[in-house]
């Protein structure tokens, strides 16, 4: 009997435990944000009030020569409170690495220059979600620092929990 309740305690605990961190995982698409230009985001849930994000987004440019591409990743973790509720307060911070053609995003006239980049992020917002997933909608703020200096960005992102 005492193998018994014990089972069943354990059996209880680990349901308590996927229910509060229920969903686990959430793609969306981010307008803005930690990658600057649109990009495409999958999030991983480690805890109940942590969260793990990468990202991919990509500039293309025509020149007289050719089309040269730079492709855009956010890395972010987050900390997102009251995970029971459907609205959050979402604190968190990353590097966004840039690598490809300058051109892209920096120059004005036809080079071959090549970049390898890293900006620092930083992520203050809002997020709605219901804690058994579905519609995810978030609108943040993003301070950006990197080697030319900092500034303060913003993004919003339409997307599903599961």
């Amino acid at each position: 009997m005492k193998g018994i309740l014990i089972w069943t305690a354990l059996i209880l605990v680990a349901g308590a435990q996927a229910q509060a961190q229920s969903p686990r995982n959430a793609a969306y698409l981010e307008i803005g944000g930690s990658a600057i230009a649109p990009s495409i985001n999958f999030e991983r849930r480690f805890t109940e009030q942590w969260v793990g994000r990468a990202g991919l987004s990509w500039v293309t440019g025509e020149t007289s020569e050719d089309t040269e591409t730079t492709f855009i990743v956010p890395l972010t973790a987050s900390h997102v409170n009251r995970p029971l509720s459907s609205h959050h307060m979402e604190l968190g911070g990353g590097v966004t690495l840039v690598l490809g053609d300058s051109l892209d995003l920096w120059d004005t006239f036809d080079d071959d220059e090549k970049v390898a980049d890293a900006f620092l992020t930083g992520i203050v917002g809002y997020r709605y979600q219901k804690p058994d997933g579905g519609f995810q909608f978030r609108a943040v703020l993003t301070p950006v620092l990197g080697n030319e200096g900092g500034g303060l960005w913003g993004g919003v992102s339409f997307g599903y929990a599961w």
